[in-house]
């Protein structure tokens, strides 16, 4: 499905600007400039990527809806490999940036910014869930149609590493996700 592609694609353009643009703001802000537009342009596109990447989700997720609404598992199948797959990347340098960044905040902050951690979290677990609505119908196709998938692999399809590990679970079982 082409919003899976274009969801996964946000994706890596939300780990992009989330390295950008605080490296924007802090060389724009070099050398006692403080806060100008530059900085607040930088921080609105940063902001409105991280809504488009939002919206993209969601639209992948009903289009893999309307995909279910089809029986068209072919379909579900590439989308659910594309997002579970192809994000692993993705979600191993988003935590580590993460990690980086935020534990450099906090500590400057001596703990304050600690409150905002949430956010990221969040935010990245949003896009699980969003992918993991792929999964969980393409599960749902393969039991109905009398495939043994436990109930359990529809849940590890909304916890993070828990998706991946059963989406190659159930690929290598079913012999490389054929349909």
């Amino acid at each position: 499905m082409k919003t899976a592609k274009l969801f996964l694609a946000g994706m890596y353009v939300h780990l992009i600007m989330s390295i950008a643009a605080p490296a924007g703001i802090l060389y724009l802000g070099r050398g006692g400039a403080g806060w100008n537009r530059s900085n607040g342009s930088l921080l609105l596109a940063y902001l409105l990527a991280i809504g488009l990447v939002q919206l993209l989700g969601w639209f992948s997720a009903g289009a893999a809806v309307s995909a279910y609404r089809r029986s068209d598992m072919a379909r579900l199948l590439s989308a659910w490999k594309t997002l579970k797959l192809g994000a692993v990347p993705f979600h191993l340098l988003n935590f580590l940036w993460s990690v980086l960044a935020w534990g450099a905040l906090a500590a400057a902050s001596r703990g304050v910014f600690l409150l905002l951690v949430p956010i990221p979290v969040c935010l990245t677990w949003l896009m699980i869930i969003q992918s993991g609505v792929t999964g969980w119908l393409y599960i749902r196709c393969l039991r109905e149609s009398g495939e043994d998938a436990a109930i359990l692999h529809s849940v590890c399809q909304f916890l993070p590493v828990l998706d991946v590990l059963s989406t190659l679970l159930l690929l290598l079982r079913r012999g490389g996700g054929k349909s």
